[in-house]
């Protein structure tokens, strides 16, 4: 019995060693050598892997950097002095960036929704949403559960009062808060200057609804539109937009804002 189970430890063994012999092999023949480029690239990203390039992950990106020539700035949350690094490293002349940051189109707080119904299906705004609108009045409004700060990766984001809040100083503009927001209420844009005014309302409801369910929505009245002959400002379908090209008359700017009957016009 003895020199049975010897011998079978012994052949266990003896099957290990052979077994390990072989894998050392074919990882020395069969190894792909990876372009030592692309790890220096991928040292300079964020490794926040958001997708936000449109390539799978940060690895990815850099892969496509050095074999396609990919443009480092694609990489949104990536700061000014990286790329800058990246740009210098792989000899090309570097673009001006602005930061990037996120806009929540909704000014509505607790006391701003008005409801027709009390939801009580799973808290989340993308199960809200398909549920009736989680009974919002409202059907362009935040939902406030905060699918948005969830998924943001710089913790750039927090609830407060029943509307998300944009942390400018960590905010990279990566687009991760804009996709998970079921209704769109979320905008990506350049701040080249050091304010950024924009219409904190998504609302295309005519004024008379407006008016009735939400103190705070645009009711497009056109007052910022009749002040900017400069079309700093243009009502459609209900609504107004900025327009973020021709801001940089912060004077008028100034001047505009604060005529907005309802206050939808803020600033970031």
């Amino acid at each position: 019995m003895d020199n049975l189970i010897l011998a079978a430890i012994l052949s266990m063994a003896g099957l290990s060693v052979a077994f390990a012999a072989v894998l050392a092999f074919a990882d020395k023949k069969l190894r792909v050598e990876e372009d030592p480029r692309i790890a220096e690239v991928l040292k300079h990203l964020p490794h926040v892997n958001c997708g936000a390039c449109g390539y799978l992950n940060c690895h990815d990106f850099a892969e496509h950097v050095i074999k396609e020539g990919e443009d480092p700035a694609k990489c949104k949350p990536l700061g000014e002095e990286a790329q800058q690094m990246l740009y210098d490293y792989l000899g090309k002349e570097g673009k001006e960036k602005f930061p990037r940051i996120a806009l929540v189109h909704c000014a509505a707080e607790y006391e701003h929704k008005k409801t027709d119904t009390v939801y009580t299906g799973v808290k989340t705004c993308i199960a809200a949403n398909a549920a009736f609108g989680g009974g919002m009045e409202c059907e362009y409004g935040c939902m406030g559960f905060g699918d948005c700060v969830e998924v943001c990766p710089f913790g750039a984001m927090h609830m407060e009062k029943g509307l998300p809040r944009v942390d400018a100083e960590k905010c990279t503009g990566c687009g991760k808060c804009a996709e998970a927001c079921p209704r769109g209420i979320i905008s990506i844009q350049q701040k080249k200057y050091d304010d950024l005014y924009y219409v904190a309302c998504s609302s295309h409801d005519d004024m008379m609804r407006v008016r009735k369910i939400c103190s705070v929505g645009c009711i497009a009245c056109g007052i910022c539109e009749k002040l900017s002959p400069e079309k700093y400002f243009e009502v459609k379908d209900n609504l107004s937009y900025p327009n973020f090209e021709k801001q940089s008359d912060r004077e008028e700017l100034e001047k505009i804002a604060p005529k907005c009957p309802t206050k939808v016009i803020k600033k970031a």
